[in-house]
């Protein structure tokens, strides 16, 4: 463990791999925070005040973090923020699969889907990393502290408040810059997802149709986190879209055994909340959104939206 701790390259590598980790991680989740910081709420862990602090805070504090390792300054002092930061990780994915709650973790945005089990794995990983930068010794090996010091440039330039200011200036540059990206790539426009609906579904949805009106369906399980976090969510786009929308509840567990239906809608993660829009020459029903786990209000009234403008 001695050797571990004295090894410059090995250290380095670590600090590197971590630093990019939560510089991903934080900007995946400063691009749509409020959604994350719903996520957050739908584990049911905390209160919804706290989970949404919680949920806002994070992705700052892990870009700190990721930009902190990056430069190689406060290494030792993020490395205990970060023991402390993947403990909260672990219990919420370990809460998760204790209580079956349906969904990702979240971890990385919309930059990549991670199953509870897979994230937990990962945080352990992360977690022994984070110890052996904790107890590391010795200066730290290709930072900017380094760097100076090889340039003989004065050493009150790089001061803590120096490094502060120069951690804060890369935070600003990363975050800002991926949400300025962010919203001047053009996202290409995507196909509507075509299904089939079995009977007696089918039936009530073609009603619905009929009038115009698209339908909200929702597959949900009594007792799932996530569930009762997106309920209030489909009440009120119900409330705002009377007599323009037609809600449909279903039991995940009624039609578990329907493999019909389980398959043709493609239902894999619980909550499921699909908007269906129209039905086409083929018989089969498009679907203008498909939304699974954590329920965003705003993606979810801006399909609902689309579906009643086509």
């Amino acid at each position: 463990m001695k050797t571990i701790l004295q090894n410059r390259w090995l250290l380095f590598s670590l600090r590197l791999i971590l630093g990019v980790i939560f510089v991903v991680a934080s900007i995946s989740k400063i691009q749509d925070i409020a959604k994350f910081a719903s996520i957050v709420s739908s584990y049911g862990m905390l209160p919804n005040s706290l989970a949404n602090l919680y949920g806002n805070i994070v992705p700052w504090v892990e870009l700190f973090i990721g930009c902190a390792l990056l430069l190689g300054v406060f290494v030792r002092f993020s490395a205990a923020l970060l023991v402390l930061l993947i403990i909260s990780f672990m219990a919420a994915s370990s809460y998760a699969l204790a209580n079956a709650v349906g969904g990702a973790c979240g971890c990385f945005g919309k930059f990549l889907t991670l199953s509870h089990p897979v994230a937990l794995t990962i945080d352990i990983l992360m977690l022994f990393i984070s110890l052996i930068l904790l107890f590391s010794r010795g200066k730290e090996f290709l930072s900017i502290g380094q760097m100076v010091e090889r340039f003989h440039i004065k050493s009150k330039l790089l001061g803590a408040g120096s490094r502060i200011v120069l951690v804060g200036l890369v935070m600003v540059i990363a975050a800002f810059g991926s949400i300025g990206i962010h919203h001047l790539v053009k996202q290409p426009e995507l196909p509507l997802e075509t299904i089939n609906i079995p009977a007696p579904l089918a039936t009530d949805v073609d009603a619905a149709l009929l009038q115009h009106k698209p339908v909200l369906m929702e597959f949900y399980i009594d007792g799932c986190h996530l569930c009762q976090a997106a309920a209030p969510v489909i009440y009120d786009m119900e409330t705002e879209f009377t007599n323009k929308i037609v809600l449909m509840r279903l039991d995940y567990n009624q039609y578990y055994q329907n493999s019909e239906v389980v398959t043709d809608l493609n239902i894999t993660n619980i909550p499921t909340v699909l908007v269906i829009e129209s039905k086409n020459s083929e018989g089969k029903y498009n679907i203008s959104g498909r939304f699974e786990g954590g329920i965003d209000r705003n993606a979810l009234r801006s399909s609902i939206e689309n579906a009643l403008k086509n």
